[in-house]
């Protein structure tokens, strides 16, 4: 037993359901490759923090420099999350979220390790500078293609299993 189905009807329901997915998913991939303020801001954060805290400071003044970084950090990160307009729903965010997140500590750790061996290993002046240099254009080389992968299976999720099947498709069926 068949229903008849009015073609016409059909595809404005199924438009009228899209067209406001779509936009959360634009304005999401919008988002993740528009917003490079943040990220320069961090960046200058870890380049600063790197930079300051090998000098021959007092103990209180390595742990100043340590609360103030962590701060900022902490601070940007609330007003970003404040700043955003869409706010996915916490099934959105998939495996690629959490690995770029961890992928993203692993480079930035491993560059600082790495640099700092090297300008030991070297005996190069102004290590300190050379060490926060190398790790920050390690960090921004890094995320805006992780930012843009860690994004891009939104979309086709929302379609379901069958990622290339299209509009028309749907109506079809």
């Amino acid at each position: 037993m068949t229903t008849p189905v009015d073609a016409e009807r059909a595809w404005q329901d199924l438009q009228r359901i899209r067209v406001p997915q779509e936009r959360v998913y634009d304005e999401v991939e919008r988002h993740a490759e528009r917003d490079q303020r943040s990220t320069y801001v961090t960046a200058a954060m870890m380049w600063l923090f790197l930079a300051s805290y090998e000098l021959k400071l007092p103990t209180w003044g390595s742990l100043l420099i340590l609360a103030g970084y962590i701060g900022g950090v902490s601070s940007l990160i609330v007003f970003h999350s404040r700043r955003s307009r869409v706010r996915l729903h916490r099934s959105r965010y998939s495996w690629r979220s959490f690995a770029t997140f961890f992928a993203g500590a692993v480079v930035s750790v491993g560059t600082i390790v790495l640099s700092d061996l090297l300008t030991e290993w070297l005996a190069l002046p102004y290590g300190n500078l050379i060490k926060a240099t190398v790790s920050v254009a390690a960090f921004l080389l890094f995320v805006g293609p992780a930012n843009r992968w860690a994004v891009s299976p939104l979309r086709s999720r929302a379609l379901g299993e069958h990622p290339q099947r299209t509009v028309h498709e749907e109506v079809r069926r």
